[in-house]
């Protein structure tokens, strides 16, 4: 599905070629740069509020968020391979920093269900494309500034160089963006949900003759925060949890369940309540130092017939947290991470077309790896209590993943003109191992050169699996098209970590889960008289088999007072369930320069199985069949009101108010947990423009976003019997602001 206020054409590359977001046989969402700042999106997470089926939830921190998609999404923790995977210039993003800043962004597309036969990483789920604005050779570019509350103040702007006409241009754009935290910590500590970041952007196209086309893409984006607030909302036990966690154990409850203020738990909790949502106390210092840069380059030749197209891609990610994860002032579940990835990857196609430009066809060869770069583990205070010791708990895990793929595609003509079959398989090998070590935390921690050699242990687990695509669209005429097809998607094997205590033996690693799926969509346009339309339904099913889910058994969850061989979190295989539901969009201008657009996705995600080890019904549940596909609420709905009317020669007013709707949302799978339960809300966004004002490329903004100021969790913390108390993450408040934009040169 393709979202569009003013009836403007949207060009996706859901096929790897640039074509009618209306004539895709795949549900997609797309906005261009123009789309993103009227609807005042700051942020990917922003996409949530706009999109049909899509989830962006940033769990215990923004700095590696959930992408949800029909229910489809990675584990909750752990180095498991996504169900929905992020590109940034067509180079798939690692889970840590799988967020791009949106400034000086050309389009972004979501693509909901299993891809892979066409290009990149193989999911489930779907992909999440950004495009940044590409060079040219008109010189130009803008710049913009935005205050608003809690002190925000941003910066951003691009400049277009044409440096040899029609051989070489470069692009560069950047953004400062500052902002105190809305959520106050009376603790230890800065306030949190802040915002300290700059970001630089380097774009270089080089077209020397003529068939021949590269693009160089540099990004680097660097924030020292404070981090995501954990806000306490709960404790153990209750309906659905019958024991009490930590802080209730005979050691730890004269330091945690004591019945006085200061080292009880329940009064914690209760004053928690008192202060509100955005208030918090925190008994370590949050950080949240977060460095990703890469290289994207893509070589493209054309020789007539056929097209050759290369993608490298190199990403770096550095991240330094800590985290107060039971949201109180006592020393109950705090802890430390450290990480540092780099990843590789490649990407070859060869496409053309042939029988009169009847088919086309593309096959390609895709391969990544994946490698620590120094430190990577946690440390978890948990419990902290006199004479209590710590362990580092080093992880430090290897991918390695490459596929071959091809698809084409056959327009019949003749008597059945306007019918298309569209065929694709993938088949991909991957592999993961690692190597686990724990050290005293006084001690200088291990790294990954020398984990063998210190004594870690190691594992690997290897898949492998066949993918595919099949199906048939009808473009019945120019305002109606129909499609139906089937998909089977597959996320990789995988190694959780060795030396793990007796206790959770045959859990080092976990199998590949895989998805098949059947869609029927439609596609249509309509005018009656002057007003004109649009109206896009996709209706799907699929079966989701060999689930990998986290569960986090917590500090001495095995009882052997050993912290070294405890994992702060698992990966298993343990269900399989069925998916079904319906999404659409539509559009109707009624008059010039006024539009109404909606949207609106049901989902119907339920367990079929459930075969959960004995020794996790604890975390899991009694009767786990019934659980709930946490992240994906039933129901969420969508509209919006754009209106613009010409001020004359002073400027254009254009008027955009948006409001989103989504029903009840699990973020714990145990039904009647409610810790870890959001009900119903509702949210409306508002952005205020003058445009082009005096003809002088000039821009003026409000914009609005939580007009209502409606409080909400936007997604679990920490919320998993082992710990007593629990967390989740809440939504940004009320935020206005002004912004400022002028352009320059070409526009």
């Amino acid at each position: 599905m393709a979202q569009n206020d003013d009836f403007g054409e949207i060009t996706v590359t859901a096929r790897r070629r640039e074509e009618s977001a209306q004539t895709v046989p795949v549900s997609v969402a797309a906005f261009n740069g123009e789309m993103l700042r009227e609807k005042a999106i700051v942020s990917t997470q922003d996409l949530t509020y706009t999109t049909p089926g899509l989830n962006v939830a940033p769990q215990t921190s923004r700095d590696t968020p959930s992408i949800v998609i029909r229910g489809q999404r990675r584990a909750t923790a752990g180095a498991a391979a996504p169900s929905v995977v992020t590109y940034f210039a067509d180079v798939p993003l690692p889970n840590e920093g799988s967020i791009v800043p949106t400034f000086d962004v050309g389009s972004i597309q979501v693509l909901k269900g299993p891809q892979g036969t066409l290009f990149g990483r193989n999911t489930t789920g779907g992909a999440l494309l950004l495009y940044p604005v590409a060079p040219d050779y008109d010189f130009g570019g803008y710049g913009q500034v935005t205050i608003g509350a809690y002190h925000e103040r941003s910066f951003e702007g691009a400049v277009n160089l044409p440096v040899i006409d029609d051989k070489v241009a470069l692009r560069l754009a950047g953004q400062v963006a500052r902002r105190d935290g809305y959520t106050e910590n009376h603790g230890v500590g800065g306030d949190l949900d802040d915002r300290h970041n700059d970001a630089f952007r380097a774009s270089l196209l080089l077209e020397p003759v003529d068939g021949f086309k590269n693009v160089t893409v540099f990004d680097y984006y660097k924030a020292k925060e404070n981090g995501t607030g954990l806000v306490n909302n709960g404790v153990y036990p209750n309906p659905a949890v019958a024991g009490g966690g930590n802080a209730r154990t005979a050691a730890n409850s004269p330091y945690f369940d004591c019945g006085v203020s200061g080292c009880d738990v329940d009064i914690a909790l209760a004053e928690q309540k008192a202060a509100g949502v955005r208030d918090i106390a925190t008994s370590i210092a949050p950080t949240s130092n977060r460095t990703f840069w890469g290289v994207a380059n893509t070589t493209t030749l054309d020789v007539g017939a056929v097209t050759f197209k290369n993608i490298f891609g190199y990403r770096r990610s550095k991240i330094d947290a800590a985290r107060d994860m039971d949201g109180t002032y006592l020393e109950l579940y705090d802890g430390i991470s450290k990480t540092n990835v780099e990843q590789y990857s490649n990407e070859f196609q060869i496409m053309g077309k042939a029988f009169a430009d009847r088919l086309d066809w593309i096959v390609g060869a895709f391969w990544l790896k994946s490698d620590p770069t120094g430190v990577n583990g946690n440390l978890t205070y948990a419990a902290v209590k006199p004479g209590s010791t710590y362990t580092f708990n080093e992880n430090y895990n290897h991918s390695r993943s490459k596929a071959l793929f091809g698809q084409i595609g056959y327009a019949f003509g003749g008597f059945a003109d306007g019918l298309r079959f569209n065929g694709g398989f993938r088949y991909t090998w991957d592999k993961s191992s690692g190597c686990s070590v724990a050290v005293l935390s006084t001690l200088d921690r291990i790294g990954p050169d020398a984990c063998t050699g210190a004594g870690g242990k190691t594992g690997s687990e290897k898949s492998k699996a066949p993918t595919w695509t099949v199906g048939f669209d009808y473009k019945v005429n120019d305002d109606l098209f129909l499609y139906i097809t089937n998909r089977r998607g597959y996320r990789a094997a995988g190694y959780n970590q060795s030396g793990l205590s007796p206790y959770f033996a045959g859990f080092e690693s976990y199998k590949p889960e895989k998805l098949t799926d059947y869609e029927a969509g439609i596609k249509s346009s309509w005018r009656l008289g002057d007003v004109r339309g649009r109206f896009n339904l996709a209706a799907y099913t699929s079966k989701y088999k060999n689930i990998q889910r986290s569960i986090f058994p917590g500090a001495n969850f095995d009882g052997d007072n050993d912290s070294s061989n405890d994992p702060s979190n698992l990966i298993i295989n343990a269900a399989e369930a069925t998916i079904k539901g319906a999404e659409f969009d539509f559009s109707v201008t009624p008059t010039r320069g006024f539009s109404i657009t909606g949207f609106g996705a049901y989902t119907d995600a339920k367990y079929d199985k459930y075969d959960a080890p004995a020794a996790f019904i604890p975390l899991l549940g009694t009767n786990p069949v019934n659980n709930k596909i946490s992240y994906t609420p039933k129901w969420t709905l969508g509209a919006g009101a754009r209106y613009a009317h010409d001020l004359g020669d002073f400027a254009e007013l254009v008027v955009n108010a948006n409001w989103f709707h989504s029903s009840k949302v699990w973020y714990v799978e145990r039904p009647l947990d409610t810790n870890g339960i959001q009900k119903a809300y509702d949210t409306v966004n508002l952005k205020i423009d003058l445009k082009n004002i005096e003809g002088r490329g000039i821009d003026l903004g409000f914009f609005m976003r939580n007009l209502f100021d409606v409080k909400y969790a936007a997604a679990g913390g920490v919320v998993t019997p082992s710990i007593t108390a629990t967390t989740l993450v809440y939504n940004e408040p009320r935020v206005f602001g002004f912004q400022l934009r002028m352009a320059f040169g070409a526009r």
